[in-house]
């Protein structure tokens, strides 16, 4: 499970709301559907990270602690990304329609 700052989750919830034309009483729905966007994306980005990792790891002899190290990168990366992944249409609509 991946912590996100609050002013991460609150920034793509703003952006969903925006998305999805500013409907009023949506907030919940809104800050879930960040939560689970950033959450996506930042196991995404872990994975891709663990399959450049592991390909590498027999000429560099990496441990379980760069692993961990790859892991807080990726969530990093997953937010310092926010606006892109929420303002796609595509994804936007993928997280709602799970719920």
């Amino acid at each position: 499970m991946y912590n996100f700052s609050e002013d991460a989750i609150r920034e793509a919830a703003y952006y969903i709301w925006k998305n999805n034309g500013c409907k009023q009483g949506t907030a919940l729905s809104d800050w879930d559907a960040a939560i689970h966007q950033l959450s996506v994306n930042a196991a995404f980005s872990a994975k891709k990270s663990n399959m450049s990792l592991n390909s590498c790891k027999k000429t560099t002899g990496l441990n379980k602690k760069a692993t961990k190290s790859t892991k807080t990168a990726s969530a990093k990366a997953a937010l310092k990304n926010v606006k892109s992944i929420v303002l796609n249409p595509i994804s936007a609509f993928k997280a709602t329609a799970k719920k």
